[in-house]
């Protein structure tokens, strides 16, 4: 069986200019959709232009910069949405299911795991595919979420990062909820113990 193509395609949207990312499979087509936060149609058109099917519509957490779009998007192209319990209050939604820490999501021929990753959020979680994981706002290039907003915590946070994050492999590229990518190597140097 041959390797799965994937393709991710950054989207910064809204005026906090939020990377929503647009996740598919070369092959059969099938697609993610992970962070909506605005700009309903621009993302659409993306999806229309390359071809592809939304099956799943996955939120990192509930905050409404990375969750603005996600019910214009489930109307328009019948996708499953999936948020962690935690951040349930946060999203404002109705999801399809709620993700769980440790959880295999399977989508045509490829899979993420989840973590919990709490400390920005409650239900933050970080989604973790083969060479990449999409850190939402728990990590950044150079930089960690914030903790003092509401149902901030900075010690969750530090956990999350040191015993879920920095053991995945160094050359793991990490697709952050703002800003450009990194890698969890890079990471380890900068925000490290």
């Amino acid at each position: 069986m041959t390797e799965p193509k994937i393709t991710i395609e950054t989207i910064p949207v809204g005026s906090l200019e939020t990377n929503c990312y647009l996740v598919y499979d070369e092959g059969s087509r099938q697609a993610v959709i992970i962070d909506p936060g605005d700009e309903a149609e621009r993302i659409l058109a993306l999806v229309n232009a390359r071809q592809v099917t939304v099956k799943l519509i996955i939120h990192t957490h509930g905050h409404y910069d990375h969750t603005g779009a996600s019910e214009a998007l489930r109307r328009k192209t019948k996708a499953r949405m999936l948020i962690h319990q935690g951040d349930l209050d946060l999203a404002g939604f109705t999801p399809e299911a709620f993700i769980h820490d440790g959880e295999i999501i399977f989508l045509g021929p490829f899979e993420f795991k989840v973590l919990h990753t709490p400390g920005h959020t409650p239900g933050g979680v970080t989604l973790v595919g083969k060479g990449f994981a999409f850190t939402g706002d728990t990590l950044f290039n150079s930089g960690i979420g914030r903790s003092d907003t509401t149902g901030g915590n900075e010690t969750a946070l530090w956990k999350s990062i040191r015993e879920k994050l920095f053991t995945l492999p160094p050359e793991t590229v990490i697709y952050p909820g703002h800003g450009p990518a990194s890698t969890i190597g890079q990471e380890m140097k900068v925000s490290g113990p």
